[in-house]
């Protein structure tokens, strides 16, 4: 059974993936495991709550890989370093192509070194969160273990990934992402803000990972804009607002 996978938008940049369930799930004793504790607005407008990740099969597969991590994390570490030792992740196959508009220069030593190597990408959650500080720790056990790998993840965990500032491998990337409870505390730290049109986005001076979710840890800027998905109820809720805005007025609210 793979532990990674592919999906369409990340297939043909060489990405791989690791999801878990969105927000919340009910696991087998009855009990709710939240798998993103500091999810804010994010949690009405998750994509990953949304359309196939409804489906009854790729809902059980997002729960298999929770029960995996909870009730036996030394097997899961143990299989996830075997899995990133199969050929597909290993293989060599030359200098990547450079999503515009990123520049050799612009990357350090070991992200240029990677680019020129060619190696695929893990991605840490399409769906779901760092949930506690040993699950990020395993996470780093796993990055240490492949060193020519690049292992990069959105988060809303802000407070979790300051404990592991100078501590965390050169091969693991992370950004925040806005919509949480602890937006208050990003500051000018690389972040994700999500937009309602790619105007907005443009207007307020951030740069679109649209075209390669590689940007969102590549490009020359801590400022990276995603466009909201095309889905009609969660546009109705934005009402032209980011998630920033949206969460900077729900705190307004409940301070006043």
């Amino acid at each position: 059974m793979a532990l990674l996978t592919q999906n369409s938008e990340l297939k043909p940049h060489r990405i791989w993936n690791w999801t878990i369930p969105a927000w919340h799930t009910r696991l087998e004793d009855g009990s709710i495991f939240k798998t993103c504790p500091q999810a804010g607005i994010c949690a009405k407008l998750c994509y990953a709550r949304n359309g196939t990740y409804l489906f009854r099969n790729v809902k059980a597969a997002h729960d298999r890989n929770l029960r995996m991590v909870l009730d036996n994390p030394d097997l899961w570490e143990t299989q996830m370093k075997q899995e990133l030792q199969l050929p597909k992740f290993n293989r060599i196959i030359g200098p990547r192509q450079l999503p515009y508009p990123v520049e050799y220069d612009d990357l350090g030593e070991w992200m240029r070194g990677w680019v020129v190597s060619g190696l695929p990408a893990i991605r840490i959650h399409d769906a779901g969160d760092f949930f506690a500080d040993w699950y990020l720790e395993r996470w780093m056990n796993i990055a240490d273990a492949n060193p020519h790998l690049l292992f990069y993840a959105y988060t809303k965990e802000v407070s979790l990934f300051r404990r592991y500032e100078g501590r965390l491998p050169p091969n693991f990337r992370y950004l925040f992402s806005t919509g949480g409870l602890e937006d208050h505390l990003i500051g000018d730290d690389r972040h994700a803000e999500v937009f309602p049109t790619r105007e907005a986005l443009d207007e307020a001076g951030y740069m679109s990972q649209d075209a390669n979710d590689l940007l969102a840890i590549m490009l020359p800027t801590s400022r990276i804009g995603i466009t909201a998905n095309n889905i009609s109820h969660f546009k109705k809720k934005m009402a032209g607002r980011t998630f920033g805005d949206m969460t900077k007025e729900k705190r307004k609210g409940r301070q006043a």
